[in-house]
């Protein structure tokens, strides 16, 4: 029940975030021009580049920390915790430095005003500030301090974006309300401040764990910023370098729907797993709390992936409008790489509970090579085809490397058996929608189409029992509060997972 609820709060500060920032996207590229939403599209990423340099490694390794000290010591959390904040403080101002030097060498290639920018990067730091905190908040298992900081940022973001679009809808100003928002995370999280752990200088304390704060810190940092360059829009940079203005917009419309519909219900539960995971390595049970998040992380991922697929461009033209329907191919591949993607959490999961970030950190540099060779060759040739291509490679490439490192520490994939249940659940599911397609098209022909999916696919998961022992507890701890009438359909889906 803690955990359902936790995933709960996860959702509300989830869902308020990547679907309230999705509606604030559509209504910047329905009042912007194609070309003007690629330029916003990298500017914006070029801010959250910003954001991310100074929180990578920092907020897994405050998140991994804080959950394993929590329950030992309250003097070492305090310790840790002050050790944490006077390196996010040290980084802040390294990420400074290097900014302001590439804002003077490099500003002549810019496209955005040189006082914009300014301003963009130093409101980036309260953005990044607010992340910190959100990763203390997970550590603690504080998810509604979570949920209510994105009840109370998300709604004014929007509404300064239609603030904007009433009165002076321009590319300047919505990158304005951009800054502005990232002002508000930053108060808003200060706000909570009374349920932050203390933090507390204590060097003594430390020693025991100091090289593996720095080892964490190090890695975690090459691996999620590098990660970030890789794999976190950075296609539409390359784009727009390269004059594909308006493919680079094409692009982020793709990144952001796939991210959006991976979030809808595999992202809430990924959101819980990593101090899950941290507790499971205390208690030994690593392998067996994977492999179930693999199962249903796997099994959730399709559950939103095929239905955005086959009504790509219905999903397209319904929310950014005719003149985007170039994008409706792009998000079809990109929930495929999204779904594939998927795969690799096992992996990683393993990696992180068992201190291999520096391997991982090692790959990373390895594949961010591989990307820029890639991109420089592929994307000025090709253009939007061609960024396509190149991160369907770096996916499939990041799928290998973290599967061989992830072996050499014990880990196991989910089995062939396994994941080709699920996956047959969901091919033989989509026949019926590409049926019912013949007869009923648009907006209604994808409502039905998608409940038509989804209640096929439940079912078939449980005929083919692609579901594990956990949802047959589930179900028997459901079933005497349900109601009557759906007691046959319980003790049915009870039986096909009963061995």
């Amino acid at each position: 029940m803690k955990t359902i609820l936790q995933a709960l709060l996860a959702a509300i500060n989830l869902y308020s975030e990547y679907f309230l920032g999705l509606i604030i996207s559509i209504i910047i590229a329905r009042n912007l021009a194609n070309e003007e939403y690629g330029l916003y599209s990298s500017t914006i990423w070029l801010a959250g580049l910003f954001t991310i340099a100074v929180n990578s490694g920092l907020s897994i390794t405050v998140t991994k920390f804080i959950a394993e000290f929590k329950n030992k010591s309250e003097a070492e959390l305090s310790a840790v915790l002050a050790f944490l904040h006077r390196a996010k403080n040290n980084r802040q101002l390294l990420v400074l430095a290097i900014t302001a030097l590439f804002l003077v060498v490099k500003y002549g290639d810019t496209k955005i005003h040189f006082w914009l920018l300014v301003l963009l990067f130093i409101c980036s730091i309260m953005k990044a500030d607010y992340i910190f905190r959100m990763s203390v908040y997970k550590g603690i298992q504080r998810f509604d301090v979570l949920a209510k900081t994105g009840l109370i940022v998300n709604p004014i973001n929007l509404a300064g974006v239609v603030v904007c679009v009433m009165w002076a809808p321009s590319l300047e100003n919505f990158i304005l309300v951009y800054c502005f928002t990232c002002l508000v995370y930053g108060l808003t999280s200060w706000s909570f401040n009374k349920n932050m752990p203390p933090a507390r200088e204590n060097p003594s304390l430390l020693v025991p764990h100091l090289g593996r704060l720095k080892s964490q810190i190090f890695s975690a940092t090459l691996i999620v910023f590098l990660a970030a360059l890789i794999f976190r829009q950075s296609q539409v940079v390359v784009l727009e370098q390269s004059d594909f203005l308006a493919a680079a917009g094409y692009f982020n419309i793709a990144f952001l729907l796939a991210s959006a519909a991976i979030t809808l219900i595999p992202g809430v539960y990924q959101e819980v797993l990593l101090p899950k995971i941290t507790k499971a390595v205390a208690d030994n049970n690593v392998t067996t709390q994977v492999g179930q998040a693999e199962r249903y992380l796997l099994a959730l991922s399709l559950l939103v992936a095929v239905p955005v697929g086959i009504y790509a461009q219905v999903i397209i033209e319904l929310l950014y409008g005719e003149r985007y329907l170039a994008a409706a191919f792009p998000l079809q591949l990109m929930m495929l790489y999204k779904a594939a993607s998927i795969l690799t959490q096992g992996a990683n999961l393993t990696l992180i509970s068992k201190d291999r970030q520096v391997s991982v950190a090692k790959f990373n540099v390895l594949l961010l090579i591989i990307a820029i060779i890639l991109s420089v060759i592929v994307v000025p040739l090709w253009g939007l085809n061609g960024s396509l291509v190149v991160y369907g490679i770096l996916v499939l490439c990041h799928f290998i490397g973290y599967q061989y490192l992830a072996r050499q520490v014990g880990y196991k994939m989910l089995s062939v058996g396994i994941s080709s249940r699920i996956v047959l659940s969901a091919l033989i599911a989509a026949l019926p929608v590409f049926l019912l397609n013949q007869y009923v098209d648009g907006v209604i022909g994808t409502l039905f189409g998608s409940l038509l999916f989804a209640v096929v696919y439940v079912n078939l998961l449980f005929i083919l029992r692609g579901f594990d022992s956990s949802m047959c507890y589930l179900l028997k701890q459901l079933h005497p509060k349900m109601p009557s009438f759906t007691s046959a359909y319980i003790l049915w889906a009870i039986k096909r997972l009963t061995p």
